[in-house]
């Protein structure tokens, strides 16, 4: 039999090798999925899935943008929400990239000054990327 959690030393380790201190432990089970914001972008945005769990980004754009995605934990089903914020001006088209599957097609992104547009992206555990609209 296998142990999950050792305790013995003031921390946890997982099954996966994994230690976090019992404040840590408290704060990965009472918070929410962490958000990070990427403003001003640029031309090429690179969104990484976190090392463990859940992620949320914000993304303010300023110009066109070429999103892609990477990581994700080979065995752990992990999503990302991402959210994109046109500029006061808009216009910023968003290039979508070939590695997702979308569920009807990859979404329209408003231009307009202001919109915003949600997107839940999905790591199967194993090797592919699925895409859905959420928002916008």
């Amino acid at each position: 039999m296998s142990t999950l959690l050792d305790f013995s030393a003031g921390v946890a380790t997982g099954a996966g090798g994994n230690t976090l201190s019992g404040g840590q432990i408290v704060d990965a089970v009472t918070n929410g999925t962490p958000m990070l914001t990427k403003t001003n972008p640029g031309a090429a945005c690179a969104l990484p899935f976190a090392n463990r769990g859940n992620i949320g980004y914000r993304v303010l754009l300023n110009q066109n943008c070429s999103l892609s995605f990477t990581g994700g934990n080979r065995g752990e089903l992990q999503t990302m929400r991402v959210i994109l914020q046109q500029p006061q001006g808009g216009n910023c088209e968003i290039a979508w990239p070939d590695n997702v599957i979308w569920a009807d097609s990859a979404p329209f992104v408003d231009s307009r000054n202001g919109t915003v547009c949600c997107v839940e992206i999905m790591w199967d555990g194993l090797s592919r990327y699925y895409g859905s609209l959420i928002f916008g």
